[in-house]
């Protein structure tokens, strides 16, 4: 468990986000609150609310854990791109507007105009979502 917060988040995971953050071409800064919370300047001049977990099933007791101790973040990433969310996560999130992703889809969808919509694309164009079973 982390020194420093109760998720368990440790000092790698949040130290490669904030590398990432600090390359990416649509954030212009960003400030660390609360150790896994992040408010972060959007190029277009919007502040993304985001809480940092380390989840590889991220589930829907999670999402309502985060709600209720960061009840003002609006985007849950779980760090690593080996990381993922259940279905049911990732619907809540759609239906109570706030952003369930990987830290690859993440940064992805800053590139989008309503991040919190962003889904990867297979050839095809049909959506690609990180689903992993608890």
């Amino acid at each position: 468990m982390s020194e420093f917060n109760n998720w368990g988040v440790s000092y790698s995971v949040i130290s490669f986000f904030e590398r990432a953050l600090r390359g990416h071409s649509k954030v212009v800064s960003f400030r660390r609150v609360h150790d896994i919370q992040f408010l972060i300047e959007h190029v277009d001049g919007t502040i993304l609310n985001v809480l940092l977990v380390n989840e590889y099933s991220l589930g829907l007791a999670a999402i309502l854990r985060a709600g209720d101790e960061f009840p003002d973040a609006e985007y849950v990433v779980t760090g690593g791109n080996w990381n993922g969310y259940t279905p049911e996560a990732k619907d809540y999130g759609r239906e109570n507007d706030r952003g369930i992703f990987n830290t690859g889809e993440f940064f992805g969808a800053l590139n989008w105009t309503n991040p919190k919509r962003y889904y990867q694309k297979d050839r095809d164009g049909n959506p690609i979502y990180a689903y992993k079973s608890a």
